[in-house]
């Protein structure tokens, strides 16, 4: 059962899910990869190129940030909005990527996100309706 969960927890850790609660909202990403122009859809953290960039559905905004060439990190940023998988400070962290805002007071707000469980997005749901 052990390894059935190492197993398991490695596969979640390099591929990014798309459905994400950020304060009580549901938030869709997706990444795709672009160096080619091919716009190919990323199923695998480790295989996000260079010109890769992630689209955010959350509330009513829809955001497309490039990928933002941190050396050790797999984030995406347009300098106002910021989506990070993996940043030098806490590493790889899929199941709860960082979202933050730039205000134009230059004051960074941090939005709290976290991966949703089937159960969870149900619940989500029915709650919008």
């Amino acid at each position: 059962m052990n390894i059935f969960s190492l197993i398991l927890s490695f596969f979640i850790a390099i591929t990014p899910s798309s459905n994400f609660n950020c304060d009580g909202e549901v938030l869709q990403a997706t990444i795709r990869n672009n160096l080619n122009g091919d716009f190919s859809l990323v199923t695998d953290l480790e295989k996000v190129d260079q010109g890769a960039f992630v689209v955010l559905d959350w509330k009513d905004i829809s955001l497309m940030l490039p990928i933002s060439f941190q050396k050790g990190e797999i984030s995406f940023t347009d300098k106002k909005w910021l989506w990070s998988y993996q940043d030098n400070k806490n590493g790889l962290h899929p199941e709860s990527p960082r979202l933050s805002q730039r205000l134009p007071n230059g004051k960074i707000v941090e939005h709290e996100c976290k991966l949703i469980i089937n159960e969870e997005a149900k619940v989500i749901t029915e709650s919008l309706y």
